[in-house]
């Protein structure tokens, strides 16, 4: 019972280092698919969507930005240098949220954007906290980090 608690109290430790994978499966599940729909589907996601935008150099762009978000995706995912591998994804979300997200206070008004924006602000968020965090016990860097210590 005393192991209940403490668990759901926030106290335990299996607690602490499930909740990084879980944040560490969620952003790199959801990076991997949106850099992956970057190349298969570029007119809708990729170059041709920057190029709507009026993003600069769009045919760049696309597969530059699709590339970060898989690397950044998988290095986050299997949690090797998560920290680097969040740093991408990082300015990946403040630039949509700049480019993609913010006009829209103007056209839609305050409730409508800040709605509009919660899945990049949550990624952004939950890729801060992996920066901050690191890769937890259950990672590969977590595995590297041990061997090398003995």
């Amino acid at each position: 019972m005393k192991k209940c608690l403490l668990f759901f109290s926030g106290g335990s430790e299996s607690a602490a280092w499930g909740s990084v994978l879980l944040i560490r499966i969620l952003v790199g599940w959801v990076f991997i698919f949106a850099g992956l729909r970057k190349f298969l589907e570029p007119e809708s996601m990729g170059a041709g969507r920057f190029e709507e935008m009026g993003m600069p150099f769009p045919a760049f762009m696309g597969p530059w930005v699709g590339f970060w978000e898989i690397t950044g995706g998988l290095l986050v995912l299997l949690g090797l240098v998560t920290r680097a591998g969040s740093i991408p994804l990082i300015v990946t979300m403040i630039v949509a949220i700049l480019t993609t997200k913010m006009p829209n206070f103007a056209t839609d008004g305050m409730i409508s954007a800040l709605h509009s924006m919660r899945l990049d602000v949550s990624l952004l968020l939950a890729s801060l906290y992996l920066l901050l965090a690191g890769y937890g016990k259950c990672s590969l860097d977590h595995i590297i980090h041990r061997r090398s210590s003995h």
